[in-house]
């Protein structure tokens, strides 16, 4: 996220290690729908990714994705559900959450920047 990136250049005092990206909740809520897909543990999961910002233009990247070391999309196979049901799913996830909720959340956001 270029927030994070922004910010960890111009306070060098501070461990890189301390800033993390919103796109933190969107990889967790990509590896939550994969592991749902694929039956597996997220911890199962490796090398998936989010390109973009947090925002309903990032790309949630299965390309280099493995489960257990084999390759995520060959064990998906199923690009139209990639496409059309998990890409969008991740990307949207916050608004859809409001949506419902009627409120932020927040408290996902929270959640995420504090589990690295």
């Amino acid at each position: 996220n270029t927030n994070a990136l922004i910010a960890s250049v111009n306070a060098p005092d501070v461990d890189p290690r301390r800033f993390s990206a919103m796109t933190r909740l969107d990889h967790n809520r990509g590896l939550a729908q994969l592991s749902t897909r694929l039956g597996c543990g997220v911890s199962e999961i490796s090398n998936f990714a989010i390109w973009g910002n947090h925002s309903d233009t990032q790309f949630p990247d299965v390309t280099n994705a493995t489960i257990n070391g084999k390759d995520a999309r060959g064990l998906i196979n199923d690009d139209a559900w990639i496409a059309d049901t998990f890409i969008p799913t991740v990307a949207t996830r916050g608004g859809a959450i409001i949506a419902a909720r009627g409120a932020s959340s927040a408290a996902s956001a929270a959640s995420s920047a504090v589990e690295i």
